[in-house]
């Protein structure tokens, strides 16, 4: 037998015992983390993972084994929550150590989100950008949110008395008017404003970005050392305009209000009191308050979008909620005006209508991932650090035992609701412990705003064919981060002439207010 030989036998003896000791060392491993599909050595569960709509696999998982399910990719340890027990458990009683963001390589390191209040590592930086969001965006200032919705929202109307087969353009224009009139003093004209199409990219970048599982280079970070002239690395062009988009956006609209500080023109303002109250930052200061003011729109806008597109869809399939919230509206506002947010406390059944668009179609199926800074041991499983924690939303609330019928639209189910059975779906929407959404107020009244004035004006029906039948609505929702109804078709028209008059005047009216 030659040298050459006796070598390759025992390269190939040691590459055995290793890759055999690697599979036992794994095995032993996952004896104390919680139960889950069984992978492969090495590559664990990476072929078990989804490619389009993982919450709904995770859910079936969460049936098989579990409220808490454990996975392993390339040696990364996922844990997948299911229940808000577990939730609660955990991100809640534990948030001192759930509250870390895990480490993706392509949406944090290659694009930058690692440096914006979505992504970014809990710290004294995260603490402080939460900090700029919640001191403005919050009750006590409700009364100034409150003046710039209810006059986008006349606007809206009139938009929608216009052109109502573009009410998803209009959606996304009155989102973003409200946002960015009160987080930089921008009015936004229309829906070709440049910040408001340099925010839409970005969201819509973001949401692909950060979609879980979507990115190989987040399990096989070796992958960012791959040569730029190597085949396979277009993720690496993706990568670099992203993080272009993302530059702009945190600096363009900043640098604009800068500006009009300097002129003197400046409106009243989040970045604008940001900027006053410490006009000579330091880059690093500067860099954060930036980050804090463009993140407004990215950390709420995109989702109210999508909770304002489900209503129009259960409006359009559920011709008896509407009704019944029509009349609601009708007992409680007078004749010849809108609905205010005064009126919100007298209208519980509408309250339940928004708390079934909420849960019906959640906007964020998958929270965002949280990871934790040292070991656990949670009901005798090991979780160790580091591991992405992926609350699963879509899964909590459409649970059969917390909401019964979970696919129907019911707003009844919360009239007698409690803790334990059909409790409010804003509880988990929002995200959860230290990392739940700082803009959760805004999101909230905008959604409010809308569904009360759109059900006290117009009615929202199915849309027909030229023959007079009605147009089949097939019910799907995007995939990604955030989760959009698909493209569909209704019939919006106003509840009578006198409507039409009542907003076309208000619409005027607050066009005078604002020349």
């Amino acid at each position: 037998m030659s040298h050459i030989d006796v070598y390759t036998g025992l390269y190939g003896l040691l590459a055995s015992i290793l890759v055999y000791w690697l599979g036992m060392r794994w095995n032993r491993s996952r004896r104390s983390f919680p139960p889950g599909p069984r992978g492969l050595p090495l590559i664990g569960n990476a072929l078990h993972m989804p490619a389009d709509r993982e919450w709904v696999q995770f859910a079936e998982w969460a049936k098989t084994y579990g409220s808490i399910v454990h996975l392993s990719v390339f040696g990364r340890s996922i844990v997948l929550l299911s229940s808000p027990e577990v939730i609660t458990d955990l991100l809640e009683k534990r948030g001192a150590i759930y509250s870390d963001r895990p480490i993706l390589h392509f949406a944090g390191e290659m694009v930058g989100y690692n440096r914006f209040i979505l992504l970014e590592p809990y710290s004294t930086r995260l603490r402080e950008e939460r900090k700029i969001i919640l001191s403005n965006i919050n009750p006590r200032r409700g009364a100034e949110i409150h003046q710039v919705q209810e006059a986008k929202v006349i606007q809206l109307l009139d938009k929608l008395l216009d052109t109502p087969d573009c009410f998803r353009d209009h959606l996304r224009w009155f989102v973003a008017a409200v946002v960015f009139q009160i987080s930089h003093g921008h009015e936004v004209k229309d829906f070709e404003d440049r910040f408001v199409r340099l925010a839409e990219e970005t969201t819509h970048d973001f949401s692909l970005a950060a979609q879980p599982g979507q990115h190989l280079v987040d399990s096989l970070p070796l992958l960012k050392r791959i040569p730029d002239w190597a085949p396979g690395t277009h993720f690496k062009d993706v990568a670099r305009a992203g993080r272009l988009l993302l530059r702009r956006l945190r600096d363009e609209p900043y640098d604009h209000v800068k500006r009009q500080i300097a002129r003197g023109t400046a409106s009243p303002s989040i970045t604008a009191s940001v900027i006053e109250s410490n006009p000579n930052p330091t880059p690093e200061e500067e860099d954060l308050q930036k980050s804090a003011t463009c993140m407004l729109y990215a950390t709420g806008a995109d989702t109210t979008v999508s909770a304002l597109g489900s209503f129009f869809l259960i409006m359009t399939l559920y011709p008896e909620v509407q009704r019944k919230a029509q009349a609601e509206l009708d007992s409680v506002v007078e004749h010849g005006r809108l609905p205010t947010f005064d009126d919100r406390s007298k209208l519980p059944y509408l309250e339940c209508v928004m708390k079934e668009i909420i849960r019906w179609n959640p906007v964020s199926p998958l929270a965002l991932p949280h990871s934790l800074t040292q070991d656990d041991v949670y009901e005798g499983y090991h979780i160790p650090a580091g591991s992405t924690v992926i609350p699963n939303t879509w899964a909590i609330l459409h649970d059969p035992s917390l909401y019964p019928h979970p696919f129907e639209v019911i707003p009844e189910r919360y009239i007698d609701a409690d803790d334990k059975l059909n409790p409010d779906p804003r509880t988990f929407a929002f995200g959860y412990g230290r990392r739940v959404c700082p803009g959760q107020f805004l999101a909230d009244h905008s959604l409010f705003i809308v569904v009360a004035t759109v059900l006290s004006t117009m009615n929202i029906g199915r849309a027909k064919r030229d023959d007079g039948t009605p147009i089949d609505i097939h019910v799907e929702y995007s995939g990604g981060a955030i989760s959009h109804p698909n493209e569909f078709q209704c019939c919006i028209t106003p509840r009578s002439q006198e409507v039409g008059r009542i907003v076309r005047h208000a619409a005027g009216s607050n066009l005078a207010e604002t020349a």
